[in-house]
């Protein structure tokens, strides 16, 4: 076992493709973390799910555990009936807000051409009982955006674009995450397998508060990790659920 850092940060994100706010604690379940896209929007005419990869205005609003916060400062508490209407009439298209449940099956939309904003959309399922796109948690390593941002200063690697659940904090070598597939990381009393490097689709790429577009950094992901070209950051599956929090130390097992 190796100590390969600590817990730097957290975030979660109460509402799918939306900005999602620092912790101190995530409570990490079998599914995931605990409310983490616990609600997101089904777009109303196609009954697809809703994610800033296509409706890239998501990522103006904030999501937290009973409303949305927009960016006039409207808040629009997630229970209410006339949620949906709410942001259908923010977003100038007609949305339902819902809960994800065990049964909940829903596709979203992306482009395998992430710069290309008019680019071809394809249908890809979310796991079934989620509104994640892939896995349950998502894991970003200082070390690797320091270099990035060493490497390619032209370019702002800040952490918001990548949607991590977990900063890892210290180390020295760039996307040594990478090589970590196959082996757990201990946490507080949390155990997380890593699963496969994250392949990067058009989110780091959008404008969001405070950050403008960088469709720059899509050749960029690619330049600086020869070895998975467009990842950055490694995919997570739980294998033993409890609480990880800022400052605990994290071991590769």
């Amino acid at each position: 076992m190796t100590v390969v850092g600590t817990v730097a940060g957290l975030r979660r994100y109460p509402v799918k493709s939306m900005q999602g706010h620092a912790v101190d604690t995530l409570t990490v379940v079998p599914s995931g973390v605990e409310g983490d896209r616990a609600f997101g929007l089904v777009d109303g005419e196609t009954g697809r799910l809703a994610s800033a990869k296509r409706f890239s205005r998501l990522l103006e609003a904030t999501g937290y555990d009973d409303a949305v916060l927009l960016p006039d400062g409207t808040r629009v508490a997630l229970a209410a009936p006339d949620a949906g209407a709410a942001l259908s009439a923010w977003l100038g298209h007609p949305f339902t807000v819902e809960r994800v449940g065990p049964a909940s099956e829903w596709n979203y939309q992306m482009t395998l051409d992430p710069p290309n904003d008019e680019a071809e959309l394809f249908d890809i399922p979310a796991p079934k009982g989620t509104l994640l796109d892939w896995a349950p948690l998502h894991l970003v390593a200082s070390a690797t955006l320091d270099h990035c941002a060493a490497t390619r200063p032209d370019l702002d690697w800040d952490v918001r674009r990548f949607r991590p659940n977990i900063v890892l904090g210290g180390g020295d070598a760039p996307f040594a995450e990478d090589g970590w597939v196959g082996r757990s990381l201990r946490m507080g009393s949390v155990v997380l397998t890593v699963r496969q490097p994250t392949v990067r689709c058009a989110m780091p790429l959008r404008a969001q508060p405070g950050l403008e577009r960088q469709p720059g950094l899509f050749d960029a992901m690619s330049e600086l990790n020869a070895a998975f070209p467009n990842h950055l950051g490694v995919y997570l599956d739980v294998a033993e659920p409890g609480e990880v929090r800022v400052g605990d130390p994290v071991v590769l097992v």
